[in-house]
């Protein structure tokens, strides 16, 4: 099964997730988000070239995805860089969750990849993670 899709709602996208642990899930979603900024990529083909430092803390599961969402986009925007992927843990505290970790970014090569759309944020709308017997699957609506 593919890791990762994106699905129609409306006048925006849905992107969706899967894996086996909570943070693949996290990591495959960020891929469903650079296939809406690009024409292709093949992910099999391309490779960090750094990493940015992301931390992240909610009341609940729903909440620190769209706000981990939103943090590659905001990276997306503001260096001109694709977010890839995510490498680090999520933890059940007292009072929520926390995300600690990187982003694995690579440039922006309009060049190379095409340019798709611009997309503005995401959205609590039908944002869900859930956990299910074959993984996790963490999903959430962006704006474009």
């Amino acid at each position: 099964m593919k890791g990762y899709e994106t699905f129609e709602h409306g006048a925006d996208v849905g992107i969706r997730g899967y894996g086996e642990t909570l943070e693949e899930a996290f990591s495959e979603v960020l891929k469903a988000l650079t296939t809406l900024y690009v024409e292709s990529i093949d992910f099999n083909e391309v490779f960090p070239a750094s990493e940015r430092e992301v931390e992240v803390s909610a009341d609940t599961l729903d909440e620190l995805l769209v706000f981990f969402v939103n943090k590659a986009i905001s990276l997306v925007s503001l260096e001109d860089v694709l977010v890839i992927g995510f490498q680090g843990r999520i933890e059940e505290r007292e009072y929520g969750y926390y995300l600690t970790g990187k982003f694995l970014v690579i440039p922006f090569d309009v060049e190379r990849f095409g340019y798709g759309v611009e997309v503005k944020g995401a959205t609590f709308t039908q944002a869900k993670v859930e956990k299910r017997e074959e993984g996790w699957i963490v999903q959430c609506v962006v704006d474009v």
